[in-house]
């Protein structure tokens, strides 16, 4: 139940849990279902049950960057993206990311799990993968377009506590854009759930289909279990430091990918360079807190849809949300209507499918390149799903503009994007603190010239696939590209051009790595941070190598998985600084 300070002053926790997002609250629902154990969460940000304004799906406008659900980080100057300073969302409040996000959900290659494994942790299979991503699904099939909403019920979980479905609205040109990928020897797949991944298949959504709303970590994990009285949640409770050496019970961090380095460094665990650098006392020599920074990046090519069309189907896309939002927020609750609609289509393919030249080169240099062991030991591993033909990239039939319509577009007509993402960077970032009041994120985007070759050789592609019956439709053609348009032809303007419109995804991974120590890991296969006894970490943080998919299942998982991993202890001491309750009541009435 939601609580305050001075109710639990006092109080004794077995655990206490930092940062009530997805995986945070996962922990939290999972840890309280014993009676006897006791846990706290603290969260940030504000509660936002019950929110219209996350609940009704595609109402991004209402959220993303909004102080009050966003956290809007920004990155270092990007000297590789025309020094560019990037905004990196995640969600503030309960629920965290999973509050805010697009509601994909897809699983990546059975390859990109074991990669954990192969990286020095026992335990962390595609089996148990699996086991645990079930844990977290229930499955609600479709009673609509059943012949492209493709699935199999053996890979999804029937029981657990996130709803996964269709989205009751999709384009209608799916269809077309699989027999395009087809002709590009791109398979269509039933369902991509297997780990078996490349090619085309439809994705789910984080969508209730009872109430057309967003299944995310509060509605889903929260609210159920809320009443439980050995579950304490504290909100607007932002935490700066972790006490070490009054820590004796179980500290778990689920801060995300950004926030829970910078807790460790506040804390003194860290790299001593940086942490002296920042002025803060050195506790625990641990290099590697921070580092190995991977994110998913993309952009897209935007058509707009001309009069040729090859079939009798309405193609449905976003653009009606900016020309009558009312009326499609009454649609909303029978179903129908643009709030509904959502990305179904995504291929997975490999870098060979797209440039066999290009993959030839990535693997050569990943053979030759002089780096440190732990990267070493990736890039060993990121060489090999090359060579295998194992998926790091994604192409999104995408309903809508790739990005806000700029002047010169005709808003009365119809947009859809060709978007693409690299899932497998070669660039590592960082992510530190600066001092003890701010934090330096540096993605180092594009700091390896082979994260741009490759976007490079994907606006190619899918400028290739826009030209393909039947996607193409007939005559002239029914997608006109407006972004970037006819004038960006060589390569040198598509990467000009890409350094000016990437953008993240984010599913940032890696600043706490599962890794050994001597290859700079944060935290054991026990999600233990090195040389502590009783600090966890349990978020994408952790991930050591990233994963070829979107990240929410794989957060479910991730925890449903980690929380085994935990025996109960006693009293737990936290430093927080609260947000006093009446500036935040203020704040959400202006």
């Amino acid at each position: 139940m939601l609580t305050s300070v001075d109710e639990i002053k006092g109080q004794v926790f077995n655990y206490i849990i930092i940062g009530g997002g997805t995986t945070g609250l996962v922990l939290a629902t999972r840890l309280s279902e014993n009676p006897s154990t006791s846990v706290l969460v603290l969260e940030a940000g504000s509660a936002h049950i019950e929110d219209d304004a996350l609940l009704i799906p595609q109402q991004r406008w209402l959220y993303m960057g909004k102080a009050e659900y966003d956290w809007s980080f920004k990155t270092e100057t990007q000297h590789h993206t025309k020094d560019r300073i990037f905004t990196w969302p995640r969600g503030k409040g309960l629920g965290g990311s999973s509050a805010i996000n697009n509601l994909l959900w897809n699983k990546p290659a059975r390859q990109h799990i074991e990669a954990w494994g192969a990286l020095g942790n026992d335990g962390w299979t595609w089996e148990k993968f699996q086991t645990y991503s079930k844990k977290s699904e229930r499955f609600v099939k479709p009673n609509h377009n059943t012949d492209v909403l493709t699935y199999d019920t053996k890979l999804h979980g029937e029981h657990g506590a996130i709803t996964t479905s269709f989205p009751p609205v999709i384009s209608n040109l799916e269809e077309d854009f699989r027999k395009a990928m087809e002709a590009h020897n791109i398979p269509t797949i039933q369902d991509s759930f297997s780990g078996e991944i490349r090619g085309t298949s439809p994705s789910l959504s984080t969508l209730d289909p009872s109430t057309h709303c967003r299944a995310y970590a509060t509605n889903m994990y929260y609210q159920p279990v809320a009443g439980r009285t050995n579950l304490k949640v504290l909100v607007d409770a932002y935490v700066t430091e972790i006490i070490t050496t009054k820590v004796n019970g179980l500290v778990c961090l689920t801060a995300g990918a950004i926030m829970s380095p910078k807790i460790l460094e506040m804390s003194g665990i860290g790299d001593p360079a940086v942490l002296e650098r920042a002025g803060i006392e050195v506790k625990l020599d641990l290099r590697g807190v921070g580092m190995n920074v991977q994110e998913h990046l993309y952009t897209g090519v935007t058509f707009e849809l001309t009069n040729h069309f090859s079939g009798e189907q309405e193609v449905n896309t976003f653009d009606s949300l900016a020309t009558n939002p009312g009326l499609q927020k009454e649609l909303h609750a029978c179903g129908k209507g643009t709030l509904n609609l959502n990305t179904v289509d995504i291929a997975f393919v490999a870098l060979d499918d797209i440039s066999p030249e290009l993959n030839a080169k990535v693997i050569a240099s990943l053979q030759s390149e002089e780096k440190d062991a732990g990267l070493a030991a990736q890039y060993k591993i990121q060489a090999e799903h090359l060579r295998e033909k194992v998926p790091s990239l994604e192409i999104i039939l995408a309903p809508g503009p790739a990005k806000p319509p700029a002047q010169g577009w005709d808003a009365s007509k119809k947009h859809v994007s060709l978007c693409f993402a690299t899932n497998c960077p070669l660039s590592r970032g960082t992510i530190h603190v600066a001092s003890k009041d701010s934090l330096a994120i540096d993605p180092c985007i594009f700091e390896n010239r082979f994260d741009l070759d490759t976007m490079v050789e994907l606006v190619k592609f899918c400028r290739r696939l826009a030209q393909t019956p039947p996607l193409k439709g007939e005559g002239e053609g029914r997608l006109k590209e407006i972004h970037p348009g006819p004038d960006c032809q060589d390569d040198a303007a598509i990467a000009e051009w890409i350094r000016n419109n990437v953008n993240t995804t984010f599913h940032t991974a890696g600043s706490c790595s599962m890794l050994p120590k001597e290859l700079n890991g944060v935290v054991d296969p026990q999600l233990k941070v090195w040389g502590t006894h009783n600090i966890r970490v349990a978020d994408l943080s952790v991930i050591p190598l990233h994963v070829g998919s979107h990240t929410q299942s794989v957060a479910y998982a991730l925890a449903e998985q980690g929380m085994l991993r935990f025996s109960p202890k006693p009293l737990v001491l936290i430093k927080s600084m609260i947000l006093a309750a009446d500036i935040i009541k203020a704040h959400h009435e202006k």
